[in-house]
């Protein structure tokens, strides 16, 4: 029996650390063998064997050699094998559908974007018929589709996939995970769209290397000629993952904190362009807006205690002014804790913020080492659970 559970440990270590290994080269890039057991803390023997299989299947390649600062030997670099497949992720947005096509090691290879419909029914089709009009366009075989991430508006049960409420696409209790699989054949995942887009914000975006932080989704909507900032979600990035609460309704900001929409809320396609654009001036019209959205920040932050603020969303608020101003008022406002700053940083994805992050989602949520599967819309941790005492990548940085 005691060797059986032994046995047991030594094969759960042994596809931990490919796991392990491979989660290390989508976050890092390229690395060397030297540079992995700087991080992992695995030993040089072990760290050998799981490169040697993970060559010999294929799943990384070698890509040159990395310089040595010091006199010796130069060090081969390593790379998850792009030619292993791809993955798309789908941000469902209110008028239009955004999809980002990401290779095996995370490379952008297409982005996409269609005028879609408010029908829920209707979708699941509609994603398959994009997906493989994609790849035959660009010569990428559907065999080699590896996973696919959707990102919805609304309360989304993640593990399961399901759409449990969604205004916008007026549904409950849809299994939009299970049928867009079904059209596909490929496992996907499927989450809240602030949630995908915070995702790709500590990935690859603003909030890399931030362990705490809140993700704010600023919406419009358009009335004619004009458009209406009316809307204010949050995500919640804690301990380097996701947060979503007990009943997925975690950063719904309630009506009361929410700015009502008004006359004053509204704002012209030139007022717009002007919050997108880093140096342009700041109208007195818009600096109310922009004092109104930042009340309601202010509360959450109280709650929450971030190290940083990402500002996202359907409206690009990348003004250099309109940034300082929400930063000032949140930090003017809060609880005056010793040291405490929080600092205010503009989405560096906007458009494409919520499929960047599906499609995140999907690469890091595939198979393709040895391991159980991970429930269908589940995503991965950014901290791999330790085991038998193997150290946690984050606490070391590669050098």
């Amino acid at each position: 029996m005691k060797g059986s559970i032994q046995k047991a440990n030594q094969t759960s270590s042994a596809v931990h650390n490919r796991r392990l290994a491979v989660q290390l080269l989508r976050y890092h890039g390229a690395l060397s063998r030297q540079q992995l057991a700087q991080i992992t803390g695995l030993r040089s023997s072990t760290l050998t064997y799981i490169v040697r299989e993970l060559l010999e299947n294929e799943v990384v390649r070698t890509i040159g050699k990395r310089e040595s600062k010091t006199v010796g030997k130069k060090q081969v670099l390593l790379e998850i094998n792009p030619d292993l497949g791809w993955v798309v992720g789908i941000g469902i947005d209110r008028d239009s559908l955004s999809l980002s096509f990401l290779d095996a090691a995370g490379q952008v290879v297409g982005q996409e974007r269609h005028v879609t419909g408010h029908n829920a029914e209707e979708l699941p089709g509609q994603l398959a018929d994009h997906i493989g009009k994609w790849a035959k366009a660009n010569g990428e075989s559907m065999d080699k589709l590896l996973g696919v991430g959707i990102a919805s508006p609304g309360v989304v049960d993640y593990k399961q996939g399901v759409l449990l409420k969604s205004t916008w696409l007026n549904t409950q209790n849809f299994p939009m995970g299970r049928l867009v699989s079904e059209a596909v054949g490929v496992p996907v995942m499927v989450d809240n769209d602030a949630n995908f887009a915070a995702l790709a914000e500590a990935r690859r975006g603003s909030a890399r290397g931030l362990g705490a932080f809140i993700y704010f989704y600023v919406s419009s909507q358009q009335h004619g000629s004009t458009m209406q900032i009316y809307g204010l979600g949050s995500t919640y990035f804690l301990d380097h993952k996701l947060y979503r609460g007990t009943h997925f309704g975690a950063g719904e900001v309630d009506a009361t904190l929410e700015p009502s929409p008004s006359d004053h809320d509204v704002v012209t396609p030139d007022q717009l362009a002007q919050l997108a654009s880093e140096d342009a001036p700041i109208t007195p019209e818009l600096s109310k807006i922009i004092s109104g959205l930042a009340v309601p920040m202010s509360s959450v932050v109280n709650l929450i205690d971030p190290e940083a603020v990402i500002l996202g969303g359907n409206v690009s608020i990348t003004n250099k002014k309109a940034v300082q101003t929400i930063e000032t008022a949140i930090n003017r406002t809060i609880v005056p804790v010793p040291n405490r700053f929080v600092e205010v940083r503009a989405s560096t994805f906007v458009d494409q913020g919520s499929s960047m992050g599906a499609a995140i989602a999907a690469i890091e949520g595939v198979k393709i080492v040895e391991g159980e599967p991970l429930p269908v819309g589940q995503i991965p941790s950014s901290e791999p659970e330790p085991s038998n005492g193997n150290a946690r990548p984050v606490a070391r940085t590669v050098s």
